[in-house]
């Protein structure tokens, strides 16, 4: 979500050596790296719901509805949102 909002975020790592990496998909060019490989992203769930992402950036950067509304909104159904799914895996990134 940041980099959709333009927004420049460096944060420090710290424990390096305890950070397991995401992803896009399995590469045998990383086989060295299986130790720090944690899984991968679900690229299919971004695809599906990238238009949405899209309208609630735009949403949040034009300050049109509050940040605290929306994850209150997400957090709010019962079942698992397609949307937050996508967020998390985009914030996976």
């Amino acid at each position: 979500m940041i980099y959709l909002l333009r927004f420049i975020f460096a944060p420090r790592i710290r424990e390096l050596y305890d950070v397991k990496l995401i992803t896009l998909n399995k590469c045998e060019k990383f086989l060295n790296l299986n130790g720090i490989l944690k899984g991968k992203i679900n690229e299919k769930i971004i695809k599906d719901n990238y238009e949405k992402v899209l309208i609630l950036a735009n949403l949040i950067k034009e300050c049109t509805v509050t940040l605290s509304l929306i994850i209150s909104k997400l957090a709010s159904y019962s079942r698992q949102n397609s949307l937050a799914a996508a967020l998390r895996e985009i914030d996976k990134i």
